[in-house]
């Protein structure tokens, strides 16, 4: 992930558009924060005993390749298995950190908003959520917080990037609402 954000930062401002200049900018600011130590990164331990990380890496760049693979042909064009090998690998490191957890009996919950990392997950029982669940949290922490507010946030953050496949997002404001109810929390917990 790192490494997609620093390339991300380092897009020039001449080649920065109107789709990319938010997503870029976002970027820079991550990359600077990462460059200072102020974010760690943590490598992924390549194996112990009990899980071999290359070859879950692999496993998981497998899936995230077919998945985007099928949906190439869906749209009736080849996939490029080039762009797709490099497309997926924050992703992917994402995934094997979540299953190298769970192998480790620790709870995790991945983020993403890339629909084949949540079909990745859910397939390895892998619990995530994406930004619109992060936004609908705010309701149940605030309750001065307004859900039509959150679901204009969502639509605007995803808009551009971010983007949450269509199947997971929300449809209006009522999915941020606080769904609390005899102090636990479905959407929070």
């Amino acid at each position: 992930m790192a490494a997609e954000i620093r390339r991300l930062a380092r897009v020039p401002e001449a080649r920065r558009t109107a789709d990319n200049r938010l997503l870029c900018s976002g970027a820079d600011s991550v990359a600077r924060r990462l460059d200072a130590g102020d974010i760690r990164e943590l490598p992924l331990p390549s194996s112990d005993d009990a899980f071999d990380t290359f070859d879950k890496l692999d496993q998981v760049l497998r899936q995230l390749r077919e998945i985007d693979a099928a949906a190439a042909e869906r749209a009736g064009r080849s996939a490029d298995r080039v762009s797709s090998a490099y497309k997926h690998t924050g992703e992917a490191h994402s995934i094997v950190s979540a299953l190298k957890t769970i192998a480790f009996d620790r709870r995790t919950l991945l983020l993403t908003n890339d629909g084949g990392a949540m079909a990745v997950a859910a397939r390895n029982g892998i619990p995530f959520k994406h930004v619109g669940h992060l936004l609908a949290e705010l309701a149940c922490d605030d309750a001065a917080v307004d859900a039509q507010q959150l679901y204009e946030t969502f639509v605007q953050i995803t808009r551009q990037f971010a983007t949450v496949p269509k199947q997971h997002q929300p449809t209006d404001e009522k999915s941020f609402n606080c769904i609390m109810k005899d102090g636990a929390c479905g959407l929070c917990d």
